[in-house]
């Protein structure tokens, strides 16, 4: 808000300075304007003041901008220079080629590229620099013109300027003034209107803001239901997404089932059909042996006189009871077994059964131990015990404490923890608090407070730092100086006390300073009129000296006068020859202030003798007057010459005067000089050229260029020559490389012909076909063949690499390198390019004249383009091609130029027949591609039509093939190249017969697959069937160019039936080929689970080991034998290797393999590295038993029958790889024996025995280890025993070991760390077992590495033993305080040493009782044992405990007992019994043993207590309401007596209260209650026997009942005595009245009263009472 009330502003206190108002009638009459108008004037002078300033700053800028374009102008131009000079350099070095640019180097062709494409683009922009300096020169000039017009109207002004300022001033306060009033008055109708629009602007925002609530609230609402919405469709979406993956997963996996099903439904159909094809197969033959049989002994047995029917019936009715027999004695004795085992496993189920029962009764049990009230209690006691600091489960029972603070009563930090206040709790529990933090924040150290914790002076590392050289000042921090403060001092000193702070800011720092101030003040006065007079010495200097007086001698001048005047002298000639600036109209004349026509004197071609003259014309182009003088010419030159002219003195602008120069030349020489004028403003000159006849050559063109020239056509160019000079002359062209004259290069007559007949032309179609027919018959006996494939293609390349021949001693440049020209001609010299290669062809050569040393260079740049028509492929190569195959490929020409072509495609004769092109004629467009299909089918009688252009040995061809373009010079050759191969597969034998094979296993055979092809052919035996298996790659695979593989054919009967079919074997060049394959198919009598065994890799000394299981198939027991092939080399054994099974019986068979140790240096016990198959002699007289056999062999075939057998079978096979016994040698895999063994197994009654094949892996130990097993024996639990195992590196390169199998929380752990083992080093592991409990413990210990693919496993063994502990007297087993079960032994008596027994329950207070407890050690080993309370028990009055043990901790011998003595000192009575647990803490041991200590203190010695726990005093009132705030009983009465005196209630003594049971008549007495409790309570009043007899003595006591209490209970004995350690016991008996029965109505009530004993005698303490009184309440039931 703008205060109105403000005092205005202090506008006028710049014209308040002076009063004096200005003189309006001088301004009228000095501007010529009426008073009116003065005003308008004044403003209109301002504007122009204002307009020239302005001016002035464009000019300024604009000079600005001139000179930086100028500075880069000249920047760019040596740039141009520098790239020209760079591009004349690398010019240079292409000269030395001979050959021009065409042979020139890639790298230096692509430099001089760059070069000349840089001083092009350098010379170009230095060129537009230029042209950008002058066009801004112009704006400058522009610009600094109108600034000195402005000037000068402005300076008409500078004397009135001052009054007119004053007036603009006084005008001004004037109307400030008004301004002033309107302001006020406009501010009161301003808050006027701010207040109205305050009010408006008020009401306008409530409603604003109840709207924007409103919409607030609805938009509340709308996100609100969006969200529930949103949530809602989310929700559904989700639903129905979940719904939908779950409905397709379960339809994945139905279909998924679906699928496996059918599979396996599939898998099942097809094995019980090919059982079943074998069964009847069988059935079959056996039928026809059987009718066979038959046949042959029918008629022996009519002859016999029998009914062969009725035998053949009869032998099959016996036969078949024979096998039912059988049958079932082999069911019965299966059943015996599955009832054998059935009963086992329904024992084992119901032991199982009977376990589980127990242990979840005993669970039940637990469970309902910890759900009782007592639990709860004890456990929340417990807690509240725990959390407490006292210890207590009730902190104030009396409820005295006003406010009680958690931070007081438990272990937690307060707001004082860590922040430096005076805490509220003392030293102890603030001790307490750190401790807990510490354990809760074990690693959190000090942090930023570190530095705050004293620490250790070492005295020893300061003394030998101070001598190093650093003290204790040199470890101080440094004071600090507040920033500036230095330089503040400083300026302060300097300046000295009367300098201000004012003063120093305005001192310079130099004099150059200074002078700059006070030139820039000059400048600014000289710009005004208002400036200060100018000092004497500048005033002085700017004055003209006058003249002396001739009549009087000059004065004698001193020495400093004379070098005055002497300095005065070089400046005035300085400044003549330098010039004035000339000063006109405010403007500065800068540059030349005549200009001459013509600007420069030329005596062209003169003749010495002859006199020539000029005249020039000389014009004053400056602002205002001046003049010139003629300065002397050189001296040399100045007898040559007159000049002639009019003196005009002073010349004012735009005058002219005319200067005649007489040239008289003497000597035939050229002069170059310059005529010199001197002028006020600057010394100028004017160029003097005088020049001789002589011979001036040029040519219209130093480059000759020659773009874009086909080869094969030819371009001439004209380079006219032209002389300039008045000498006619000769030229010639010389080798700038050798300075020598060139041969004449201009192509004769003849030699264009020979050029042009050197290019062959393409026949016509008709003369090509009868060529081809005359030379279609080729003798290929006189034909010289090349050897090689590439020189092969060289020869077809040849044919038209002739086309692109120059004629000898000619190049693609011909010209003539004489000429001759006139005076001031010219002639043209024709220069000839016919390029026959493309590319950049460069030639320097320089042009001589004769009677000039001149030499003309000349550059000639050529380039050709190759022809338009080409061949994208120059050689079309058609691969490797399989005779009678058709080959089709695409001839792709190419038209790079600018209109179409007609092509035709031509066949040689070589290839008639094979091939063919569609199209062979067509037209190509520009940039078009145009294909021709090339058809190519060879044969194998094609290589001997092709004649020279083919390799018959290696079935190669390049044959030259020819595209005609008529329309092209050149024409167009390509290649036709082709390798020729066959595509046939060869088999090393064309059937297989693998004789008889169980249906159980497969037999193999092995065929050899040889390529004739020189092309790889990818093979594959398809439609194989099931039985059938080829390998590798399932039968498929690639033969290399000429290459055999082996391959092996598997074969496995499903049924036992004869098979013989095809396999076929196909190939990617569709060529197939059958196999034929016969087998015959048996059923096994013995079925084994495993038929190949492959075992892992082990060292030699180790042991493996598999098993498999053989079942008999058959109804007959069969007998088989296993035999390990040579068992001195395979270190195979198998056990059991001769059993004999029952039908459906089944045995375990165990192979093992174990390789004997051997040395490390080379592998003695390993057969080298062939096929086992026998020894060499052994392989001799086979081979020599075969030659025998083989002749009835042969027979035995023609009549064995095709179910025979016939065995053959490999034993196995031994691969070895090196073996390294040198470290030099590098080997790329180390030593290893790789084995396959057959193991056969022949069966009784069977000649085809069954095998099982068996590989293994034997491999150079590595890794060892002494052990394999370590045996810790018995270690007591909790103990830890250390053994060491070393483990060794054997080999050549590192081995980092890892370790697993061993259990994290297990026994047995590694104590060191495991490191790389480095080569033949040792490494010891260190491992420990240190058991958790009793109990044998085993574990494995993997090693592995890695890194050598090694493994070694150490079996751990170790048995922890717990410890036993026996505590006399036993205990029995129950919950203890914590809720755990332990065996808990009660100790409640104690001995006092008085009495007649000295044992006793009851203690008297500040007494001492002990007992004792016997440890013993049953263990094998030394116990040590430690005592823990369990609870925290109520302690005395000086915070001590009442039980004390003796020893706390110790250890105990194997097999010795240790007594542990317990003490009770109470120092006060207490209602309830002292009782602790103490638990008897032996690390690891299985049963826990609890001590508990109970005893009773009393003040008295004299004590009555009631015989049931449940009638005497603790039970009448719960221990939590114990007052641990009592008093001792010596302060009992003084503690009474201020209770009376604020009248507080103490709390008494509960009484004993003996409540006799109510008994109905008729109801019966439970079998275990003593009948006697319904009329008889007991009471014991006893005498506490003492340490020191002396202190006390026996005591009395009597029985005082109420006056009705005699007609109901009676006290027997009423009144006695006890000694010191004695108890007597005092009967109450009831005797309520008897009642005659009221129909069956019982009327009856509870009666109580109060039987008081009162005890005197015994130790009492001082200011007890001599009586102590025990009130006893009896209640009981009476019938009325």
């Amino acid at each position: 808000m703008i205060d109105i009330d403000d005092p205005p502003s202090d506008f006028s206190s710049d014209t308040e300075s002076d009063d004096s108002a200005p003189d309006e009638e001088y301004l009228c009459s000095r501007l010529g304007v009426p008073p009116s108008q003065l005003l308008a004037e004044s403003h209109r002078i301002n504007k122009l003041q204002i307009d020239m300033k302005t001016k002035v700053l464009v000019a300024s800028e604009a000079q600005a901008v001139f000179e930086e374009e100028e500075a880069r102008a000249v920047e760019l131009a040596g740039v141009a220079r520098a790239a020209t000079e760079e591009f004349n350099e690398v010019r240079a070095r292409v000269d030395t080629y001979p050959l021009g640019q065409a042979a020139l180097p890639k790298e230096l062709h692509a430099e001089f590229t760059s070069a000349q494409k840089r001083a092009f683009v350098t010379s170009g922009d230095s060129a537009n620099q230029a042209e950008t300096a002058s066009r801004e020169q112009k704006v400058y000039n522009h610009a600094q013109h109108a600034a000195n017009l402005a000037e000068a109207s402005c300076g008409t002004y500078d004397d009135i300027m001052f009054d007119l300022n004053k007036l603009n001033e006084f005008e001004v306060g004037r109307k400030r003034t008004a301004a002033l009033v309107s302001k006020k008055t406009e501010r009161r109708a301003v808050r006027k209107l701010e207040k109205r629009q305050e009010d408006r602007a008020r009401e306008y925002k409530g409603k604003v803001e109840r709207s924007e609530r409103k919409s607030e609230r609805q938009v509340d609402v709308a996100r609100s239901l969006h969200k529930t919405a949103a949530d809602r469709v989310r929700t559904t979406t989700k639903v129905a997404e979940d719904s939908k993956a779950l409905l397709e997963r379960a339809r994945l996996v139905d279909h998924e089932n679906r699928i496996q099903a059918a599979l396996e439904l599939k898998a099942n159909t097809d094995a019980a059909s090919a059982a079943m094809r074998g069964k009847n197969e069988r059935n079959a033959k056996k039928q026809e042996l059987k009718d066979s049989a038959h046949r042959k002994e029918f008629d022996s047995i009519l002859k016999m006189g029998g009914n062969p029917y009725i035998e053949f019936k009869k032998r099959d009715v016996q036969r078949e009871a024979l096998a039912k027999e059988k049958r079932e004695k082999v069911r019965i004795k299966k059943q015996e077994a599955q009832l054998a085992e059935k009963i086992v496993k329904e024992d084992d189920y119901n032991r199982k059964k009977e376990e589980e029962e127990m242990r979840h009764r005993a669970f039940a049990a637990a469970y309902r131990d910890e759900q009782g009230t007592e639990v709860m209690e004890a456990r929340n006691k417990r807690y509240l015990m725990d959390k407490t600091t006292s210890g207590t489960d009730l902190i104030d029972p009396t409820r005295r404490i006003y406010n009680i603070e958690p931070s007081q009563v438990t272990t937690i930090k307060d707001a004082s923890f860590g922040l430096g206040y005076n805490p509220r709790k003392d030293k102890g529990q603030l001790l307490d608090v750190i401790e807990k933090m510490k354990r809760k924040y074990p690693n959190t150290g000090h942090g930023e407070f570190e530095r705050l914790v004293p620490k250790i002076v070492d005295n020893k590392a300061r003394a030998e730092k101070n001598e190093g050289g650093t003290g204790l000042d040199g470890l101080t921090s440094p004071k600090m100086v507040p920033p500036g403060k230095d330089a503040f001092i400083n300026r302060l000193n300097q300046g000295g006390a009367g300098n201000t702070e004012e003063d120093d800011f305005f001192n310079y720092d130099n004099d150059e300073d200074k002078e700059r101030d006070d030139l820039s003040d000059n400048l600014t006065s000289a710009a005004s009129s208002r400036a200060t007079t100018p000092t004497t010495a500048s005033a002085s200097s700017e004055i003209p000296s006058s003249t002396t007086t001739a009549n009087f001698a000059p004065p004698k001048r001193t020495k400093f006068e004379d070098d005055a005047l002497r300095r005065a002298q070089d400046r005035q000639k300085a400044r003549l020859m330098e010039g004035q600036p000339q000063v006109a109209g405010g403007r500065t004349f800068s540059g030349q202030a005549f200009a001459s026509k013509p600007d420069v004197i030329l005596f062209k071609d003169f003749v010495v003798g002859k006199v020539y003259r000029k005249k020039i014309l000389l014009t004053n182009v400056s602002l205002t007057f001046n003049s010139f003088k003629i300065l002397d010419l050189n001296e040399k030159i100045t007898d040559f010459f007159e000049i002639k002219y009019d003196r005009q003195g002073r010349m004012s602008a735009g005058m002219s005067v005319s200067i005649e120069v007489t040239f008289m030349p003497k000597v035939n020489e050229d002069i170059l000089s310059d005529l010199s004028f001197l002028c006020s403003t600057s010394p100028f000159s004017i160029p003097l050229r005088c020049l001789t006849q002589k011979v001036t050559p040029s040519v219209s063109t130093n480059i000759i260029r020659f773009d874009n020239i086909v080869m094969g056509e030819t371009k001439n160019f004209g380079l006219k020559v032209m002389n300039n000079g008045a000498k006619p002359t000769n030229y010639y062209f010389v080798d700038p490389k050798t300075n020598q004259r060139m041969e004449n290069l201009e192509m004769t007559s003849s030699t264009t012909d020979a050029h042009h007949d050197s290019t062959p032309q393409v026949p016509s179609p008709s003369k090509s076909e009868t060529a081809d027919q005359n030379n279609s018959t080729i003798n290929n006996n006189d034909i010289a063949y090349v050897k090689t494939e590439e020189d092969l293609l060289q020869q077809s390349a040849n044919v038209g690499a002739a086309c692109l021949e120059y004629p000898e001693g000619k190049t693609a440049l011909q010209f003539s390198t004489v000429g001759a020209i006139g005076s001031y001609t010219d002639t043209t010299h024709q220069i000839i390019f016919a390029p026959l290669s493309p590319g950049y062809f460069r030639q320097e050569v320089v042009l001589e004249f004769e009677g000039t040393e001149k030499r003309i260079e000349l550059t000639i740049i050529a380039t050709s383009i190759k022809v338009p028509i080409f061949v994208a492929e120059p050689v079309v190569d058609m691969q490797c091609c399989v005779f009678d195959k058709l080959y089709r490929k695409k001839v792709v020409v190419k038209n790079r130029g600018k209109i179409s072509f007609k092509v035709n495609a031509v066949v040689p004769h070589e290839l008639r027949g094979f091939v063919e092109f569609n199209p062979d004629m067509g037209f190509i467009q520009p940039g078009v591609d145009f294909e021709i299909q090339m058809k190519f089918r060879p044969t194998a009688s094609m290589i001997s039509s092709c004649g020279k252009y083919a390799i018959p040995d290696q079935q190669l061809i390049a044959v030259p093939m020819l595209i005609a373009v008529p329309e092209q010079a050149l024409p167009v050759y390509y290649t036709l190249f082709a390798r020729l191969t066959t595509g046939t597969l060869s088999f090393s034998k064309q059937s297989i017969d693998y004789g008889n094979c169980y249906n159980t296993q497969q037999c193999e055979q092995t065929l050899r697959i040889k390529n004739d092809s020189l092309l790889p052919q990818k093979f594959g035996f398809v439609n194989l069937r099931p039985e059938v298996e080829v390998q590798p790659n399932d039968g498929f695979g690639v033969l290399l160019p000429l290459e055999e593989k082996d391959v092996k054919v598997f074969f496995k009967p499903i049924s036992a039936i004869y098979h013989d079919f095809n396999l076929t074997v196909q190939t990617t060049m569709n060529m197939k080929s059958n196999i034929r394959l016969r087998c015959q198919g048996l059923e096994t009598p013995l079925k084994l689970t495993n038929t190949v065994l492959k075992f892992a890799s082990c060292c030699p000394g180790d042991r493996i080991s598999h098993s498999i299981f053989a079942t008999n198939t058959t109804s007959t027991e069969q007998t088989f034998e296993f035999v390990a092939p040579h068992a001195n080399k395979s270190y195979l054994s198998i056990s059991p290797n001769v059993e004999t099974l029952l039908p459906g019986e089944s045995c375990r068979l165990e192979i093992e393999f174990m390789p004997p140790m051997m040395s490390t240096e080379a592998p003695a016990a390993v057969v080298a590295a062939e096929p086992v198959e026998g020894e060499e002699e052994e392989e001799e007289k086979e081979v020599v038993e075969e030659e025998e056999e083989d002749v009835e062999e042969e027979k035995k075939m023609e009549t064995t029958p095709r179910d025979s057998p016939i065995v053959n079978y490999c034993e196995g096979e031994q691969n070895e790889s090196h073996w390294n016994t040198s470290t030099n040698d590098n080997f790329d895999e180390p030593w290893s024996v790789h084995s396959r063994w057959s193991l056969p197994c022949f069966i009784k009654g069977n000649s085809v025995p069954l095998f099982v094949d068996v590989n293994t892996t034997l491999v150079k130990r590595i890794l060892d280890i002494a052990t394999d097993s370590l045996s810790f024996g018995q270690l007591a639990v909790g103990q830890v025993k250390v053994l060491v195992l070393r483990v060794r590196n054997l080999g050549s390169v590192e081995a980092p070991i890892f370790a697993e199998g061993l259990n994290s929380t297990g026994a047995f752990s590694i104590v060191n760390a495991l490191r790389t083992i480095q080569p033949n080093s040792i490494q010891t592991l260190s491992l420990q077992f240190a058991p958790q409990a009793q109990g044998v413990r085993a574990e494995t210990l993997v090693l592995r590495c890695p890194k050598l693919g090694k493994t070694l496993s150490i079996n751990l063994k170790g048995e922890g033993v717990s410890p036993v502990l026996t505590v006399s007297p036993h205990g029995v087993v129950r919950k203890t305080v914590l809720g755990k079960k332990a065996s808990v032994t009660r100790l409640d008596v104690w001995n006092t040493g008085g009495g007649t027994t000295g044992d006793s329950k009851h203690i008297l207070a500040h007494d001492t009782g002990t007992t004792s407890v016997t440890l013993h050690n049953s263990s094998v080993f030394p116990l040590e044992f430690s005592l823990e309370n369990l609870m925290r028990g109520h302690e005395n009055f000086n915070h001590r405990d009442v039980f004390t043990c003796v020893p706390s901790t110790a250890s105990i011998a194997p097999g010795e007992d240790l007594d542990v003595k317990i003490m009770f000192s109470p120092d006060h009575e207490r209602v309830w019994p002292y009782e602790q647990q103490v638990k008897i803490v032996v690390p690891n041991q299985t049963e826990d043993h609890v001590l508990h200590v109970v005893g009773r203190c009393w003040a008295r010695q004299v004590y009555v207590v009631a015989v049931l726990d449940e009638d005497d005093s603790p039970a009448r009132r719960p221990i939590s309401t114990e007052d641990v705030f009592s008093m001792p009983e010596q302060l009992r009465g003084l503690e009474e007596r201020c209770a009376n005196r604020i009248n507080i209630n103490m709390v008494s003594r509960p009484e004993l209260l003996l409540k006799f049971p109510r008994k109905e008549e008729g109801e019966a007495v439970a079998v275990d209650a003593d009948p006697s409790l319904f009329t008889h309570r007991k009471i014991v009043c006893g005498c506490i026997g003492l340490n020191d007899a002396k202190m006390g003595g026996g005591g009395t006591f009597e029985v005082e009942f109420d006056s009705v209490a005699s007609n109901y209970f009676v006290a027997q004995p009423d009144k006695g005595a006890c000694a010191p350690g004695q108890e007597t016991e005092i009967t109450f008996e009831f005797k309520p009245p008897t009642v005659e029965s009221q129909g069956g109505l019982s009327v009856g009530q509870w009666i109580r009263i109060v039987a008081n004993v009162h005890t005197k005698g015994g130790f009492k303490s001082d200011g007890q009472e001599e009586t102590r009184t025990f009130p006893v309440i009896l209640e009981g039931y009476i019938h009325i």
